[in-house]
């Protein structure tokens, strides 16, 4: 795809050209739907068939997509460039410029592939994304095993008291049973106030963070805004909380709208500053399902595991400065996290290694313990019953 002009120049051409046709009375439908094959055939022509080609022409994926009108169409919402969406991603950004330009967009693989004559939907019953469990790992009620909080399906914080011994029990509210946790998006645990109580800071439906301190028995209470209340966390798909720049305060990590990991600095009192980036500005972390914090090498320093866009649970180390490196798997490469809605981390087990909880496509809470060097093993339940974390 390599238009001479911008969409919306694009666009208005065509409509005059359809107005007049109408005038005439020779109007004809516009292509707004082609199958995959067809659009395989587009991208064979445009680039080989490499979905993730970048040569440094300007252009980028399978359908070579400039980066004007991948923003224009609503590509971003998938990843920072075309080359870092998936193929299916790319086809649904290229449907709507087929509805919006008609096949000459593509100026010549589009006609060759006769992309203007199929009107079939390339995804006609692709499900509904998996929405990401809201849950964390801390020791809420102070007794030092690590406890597993999370937002019900009445949309309730609950706590589940762990036994040190990679299990938990009870289920009881942290913060009363009036729903007020509707459209929270995403929740991460820690001690941001400085006073040695765990405390939850949480995404809520007006895009803002606010923080919800702990008593140190198992409830919360507050709600201030820890950045600001103009909404900046709007389209983040994940954080996580912990020290990353070895400060003594706990911070938090997110994956931004625009699919970069960035690091927010705590100042012990609530309150959180910075955005720096902890692992580039190039979108690697696009399609990354769920993140999670902790010294999972146990060199002391704070590092992120994350499920990632072939699922597989990746460890990326952290330098005690805010930084991020690596990308090594943590139990193996065979997609075993596929359809898991959340992972933890945190010492379930009571051995002084970081572990990693977390829902699986059963909606069953398993435990991977730790090996202390980056490594998970195990996925046994952590509370009896069957697809008990359902709506969480």
């Amino acid at each position: 795809m390599r238009p001479s002009a911008t969409p919306a120049a694009r666009t208005s051409v065509l409509l005059c050209a359809l107005t007049s046709l109408a005038v005439l009375g020779a109007g004809a439908p516009s292509a707004n739907a082609a199958s995959v094959t067809t659009w395989d055939k587009v991208a064979q022509c445009e680039s080989g068939g490499n979905w993730a080609i970048n040569t440094g022409n300007g252009y980028y994926g399978g359908l070579q997509f400039s980066n004007q009108t991948w923003a224009a169409y609503g590509g971003t919402a998938y990843a920072a460039q075309a080359n870092l969406a998936t193929k299916e991603q790319q086809i649904r950004i290229a449907e709507k410029v087929l509805a919006g330009q008609g096949q000459n967009a593509w100026p010549v693989c589009g006609p060759a592939a006769n992309l203007g004559a199929d009107h079939a939907d390339p995804y006609p019953s692709a499900p509904a994304p998996v929405r990401p469990a809201r849950t964390v790992v801390a020791d809420f009620n102070g007794d030092g095993k690590r406890d597993v909080a999370g937002i019900d399906a009445n949309s309730n914080m609950r706590l589940y008291p762990g036994d040190g011994a990679g299990h938990v029990g009870g289920g009881s509210d942290m913060l009363g049973s009036t729903g007020l946790w509707a459209n929270f998006k995403a929740i991460a645990a820690g001690d941001f106030n400085g006073d040695g109580k765990q405390d939850i800071a949480g995404i809520d439906a007006n895009d803002n963070l606010r923080l919800y301190i702990g008593d140190g028995a198992g409830h919360l209470s507050g709600g201030d805004a820890m950045l600001g209340t103009n909404g900046a966390w709007a389209n983040f798909k994940a954080i996580a909380a912990g020290d990353f720049n070895g400060d003594g305060k706990q911070d938090i990590a997110g994956i931004d709208a625009n699919n970069n990991l960035n690091l927010y600095t705590g100042d012990g009192a609530g309150h959180l500053s910075g955005g720096d980036a902890m692992l580039g500005t190039n979108g690697a972390w696009a399609n990354f399902k769920a993140i999670a914090a902790g010294d999972f090498n146990g060199d002391g320093k704070q590092d992120i595991a994350g499920i990632d866009a072939n699922n597989n649970l990746n460890l990326y180390t952290g330098d005690g400065a805010g930084h991020l490196g690596g990308g090594g798997a943590m139990l193996g490469t065979n997609g075993a996290w596929v359809n898991f809605r959340s992972v933890m981390g945190g010492d379930l087990n009571g051995d002084g290694k970081q572990d990693i909880a977390g829902i699986d496509a059963n909606n069953d809470l398993k435990l991977y313990t730790g090996d202390g060097q980056g490594h998970v093993g195990g996925g046994s339940a952590m509370l009896p019953g069957s697809g008990l974390w359902a709506g969480f």
